[in-house]
């Protein structure tokens, strides 16, 4: 498991010459470590299947990982899997008596 003091690191000799083209044609530069981690988080989201958001939605919810990380991996699939769940409840609720199905 990483620790926070772990670094996150690959080789990338075209990317990084790619940024740092992008970053001399620009006044001020760019943020590269801001690319880099809006660009792990959006790949990191992309990898995931429906499943493992349900999963990790319900470990979010036990409190097994924290707001932090569920928000990285989850970002607006967060209130999507809220609001499916609240509305299964709500059909779960309904009174079904008397409806019969042909």
């Amino acid at each position: 498991m990483a620790t926070n003091n772990d670094k996150i690191q690959f080789r990338g000799e075209a990317e990084k010459e790619a940024t740092q083209v992008v970053d001399q044609m620009r006044l001020g530069g760019i943020n590269i470590s801001e690319l880099a981690r809006e660009g792990l988080r959006e790949k990191l989201r992309e990898a995931l299947s429906d499943e493992e958001k349900i999963t990790l939605h319900q470990q979010y919810k036990e409190g097994d990982i924290s707001e932090d990380v569920a928000k990285i991996l989850l970002e607006d699939a967060i209130a999507e899997i809220e609001r499916e769940q609240e509305a299964f409840n709500e059909a779960s609720d309904l009174d079904t008596t008397g409806v019969y199905q042909e």
